[in-house]
């Protein structure tokens, strides 16, 4: 599991995210736990939101109405609120909250429910699925548990004195609770200088560094030409280094198997998803 969270000022945390769930090269389910409200389905997958291809209504919220009365997590009680993403067929979707207001209606029990939901999450067909989360900008309603819980927790941050300005007492806060192995940085829309200006700023490894690339995302962020990522685009060929590097971290690869996903794990997050 892997949780990015942003400071002030919008650095691309979920554009990021939706990139590397866009490159990740196995099943990975998508989540979008922002307590102010998601921005996954409205943006990137936003065409497929007005056709209603995708459901606002169904996802952390449906999932926290669902498990209220239960006592602990049941990651096989997630699959039913994880939707397809049509461009990225290897991606699940556990779309995030409509507005800042529906945010109470989840409680500090069922933040914890769905942590431990994503933790243990498997496909229909069985095989653990990685989970990519994004918990939106720090602050008092953060979902602690989607940080503690999570084998990487990414600040997202841009190559600029603002950015890094306030991503300093994030970190702070951060670091009081997360071991520094598994506190990192995600720099985004920049170039290899800057992330390298950003880690001497800020004294955290960077682990994922995305260029600045505006059609692509457009893509990520918009939802431009109905969410489907230019394959050949700096920004996809990046994240799909980064999220190879990522995954393989946690799990054993031969050299063949980093180089293409295999097709027919890549549709068998959906294949439930769509029951």
């Amino acid at each position: 599991m892997i949780t990015i969270v942003s400071g002030k000022g919008s650095p691309g945390g979920t554009t990021t995210l939706a990139a590397l769930a866009a490159a990740w090269p196995a099943p990975v389910l998508l989540a979008d736990c922002d307590p102010a409200g998601g921005d996954l389905a409205p943006g990137w997958l936003s065409q497929w939101l007005v056709a209603g291809a995708i459901r606002a209504d169904r996802g952390v919220l449906s999932h926290a109405t669902a498990t209220r009365h239960a006592t602990a997590g049941d990651p096989a009680a997630l699959l039913e609120h994880v939707q397809p993403v049509p461009p990225a067929r290897h991606v699940g979707l556990l779309a995030g909250l409509a507005s800042p207001g529906q945010h109470s209606a989840i409680s500090a029990a069922g933040w914890t429910r769905l942590t431990a939901s994503l933790a243990a999450f498997r496909t229909p067909a069985g095989h653990p699925a990685d989970a990519l989360v994004d918990v939106g900008r720090f602050g008092a309603a953060t979902p602690w548990p989607l940080l503690l819980a999570a084998d990487v927790v990414l600040l997202a941050v841009r190559p600029t004195p603002r950015h890094v300005l306030a991503a300093r007492p994030v970190l702070a806060e951060l670091a009081e609770r997360i071991v520094p192995e598994r506190l990192g940085l995600a720099v985004c829309a920049t170039s290899p200088a800057g992330a390298h200006e950003v880690r001497a700023a800020l004294g955290r490894a960077v682990a994922v560094a995305l260029p600045a690339d505006e059609r692509t995302a457009a893509v990520l962020s918009d939802g431009n030409d109905a969410g489907a990522v230019p394959r050949r685009s700096p920004l996809l060929r990046t994240a799909r280094r980064a999220a190879r590097r990522l995954h393989g971290t946690y799990h054993n690869y031969t050299p063949a198997e980093l180089r293409v996903p295999a097709p027919r794990a890549s549709v068998d997050v959906l294949a439930g998803a769509s029951r």
